[in-house]
């Protein structure tokens, strides 16, 4: 990913404005990710300038920030780091490959609405 040190600063701020505003200590969102606190407190600092991107699309649904939001601090990472359609429904609903197959047409078709 290589995000800059601004970047990864401007990222520490706005996971650590989002935590606040639900209310969670680090340590209750260290916990909440199953890492080490320390890991959420040099998050927030800035130091990282390359996390892990499912521990930041975890990050983004836990404090309900905006994926896009996310995607541009850390120059596309997050929507990097997720799995393909297929293997998501695969893994959370035990889809068979012609339900995916649907879901994935039901995608196509509302992406090229937009």
């Amino acid at each position: 990913m290589g995000m800059t040190p601004t970047q990864a600063k401007q990222l520490g701020a706005v996971i650590a404005k989002a935590r606040a505003k639900k209310g969670l200590s680090i340590r209750e969102l260290a916990a909440q990710l199953e890492v080490h606190a320390s890991w959420v407190g040099f998050l927030e600092q800035g130091r990282f300038v390359d996390p892990a991107p499912d521990r930041l699309a975890r990050i983004a649904e836990l404090l309900d920030i905006e994926a896009g939001r996310m995607d541009r601090l850390t120059r596309g990472a997050v929507s990097e780091g997720l799995p393909e359609l297929r293997t998501y429904f695969r893994a959370k609903y035990d889809l068979s490959p012609e339900e995916i197959e649907r879901v994935e047409r039901y995608v196509r078709r509302l992406r090229s609405k937009s």
